[in-house]
Order: C-alpha cells, then structure tokens, then sequence
C-alpha cells in the first residue's frame, strides 16, 4: 500500500508540474518591426503598360460587374477598353501622376439603357480624369479636384 501512495504522490506531482506553465522569459528581444509599406505609389505608365483593369466603382456608386467595364494600357501612351457596351481605344498622356486620357475611339453599338447610361459615366470619368495612383493593389483615377472617379482592380 505504501508502494500505491508514493505512485499516486508522484503522478499528482507531475501533472501539478504540468499544469504551471513556466513563466515566460525571452532569451532575445523580438525583431524590430519591418518597415511600413506605402499605402499609394505615384502612377508609373511604365510598369502599367500591357495591364488590364477592371471598373469596380463609378464615381462612388459600384460599377454592375456583368458589363465586365475594362481598361487596358497598351503602351505608356495608348490605351483601350470595354464601356460595357462598346469597345474603346486611345491615347494618354501621362507624366508623373499627372494623367489625362483622349481622345478616345469607341464603336457604336446600341445596348439596354442601363448599359448605355454606365458606359457613357465611364467614358466622361475617363475624360475628366487629371491623376491616378495606386493604392492597395487599386488604380484610382482622379479629376482635376482630386476626387477618385474611377476604382479599377487588376484583371486576372
């Protein structure tokens, strides 16, 4: 029976040691934190030509996803799109963050209204476009007051 006791006296020890977490003590101090990243960069033709962007918002309203509305920088100075209904090339000129898009060629198809009136928002934002940066993996097009016309996201 002394046997069982000392048994059970040495099971309870370990499991009381078990239960208490040493206290924590770091041998090193943790790294410092890395830098941080910047949320916009200053729009580079250069690094955006032959990418594509998708219209996510108009103006702050949404954009309705199934017109599939594209812009596309051929070049640092040429450009090319979908409105939603019809399909548009042209030139920009841009220079730093400066940007200014046109004139631009467009077909002439006819679409449901919804589609037309989407489209022609589009094109008029391109129009008064005057800046655009990038900001969380986001293409931001400005007018000349600095308010974001256009959200696009990149194209897949």
């Amino acid at each position: 029976m002394p046997r069982r006791l000392v048994s059970l006296v040495f099971v309870a020890s370990l499991l009381a040691a078990c239960a208490t977490p040493p206290p924590f003590e770091p041998e090193t101090p943790p790294p410092p934190a890395p830098p941080a990243t910047p949320a916009a960069a200053t729009f580079d033709a250069t690094s955006l030509a032959g990418s594509v962007w998708v219209v996510e918002d108009l103006g702050g309203t949404r954009a309705r996803a199934e017109l599939q509305q594209r812009l596309q920088f051929v070049s640092a100075s040429e450009v090319a799109g979908y409105g939603g209904c019809n399909s548009f090339t042209g030139t920009a000129d841009i220079s730093g963050d400066k940007v200014k898009f046109g004139p631009l060629g467009a077909t002439q198809k006819a679409c449901e209204g919804e589609a037309m009136a989407q489209e022609a928002f589009y094109y008029n934002a391109l129009r008064a476009t005057r800046s655009a940066v990038v900001e969380n993996g986001r293409l931001l097009l400005k007018d000349d007051s600095g308010k974001t016309v256009v959200r696009l996201g990149r194209s897949q």
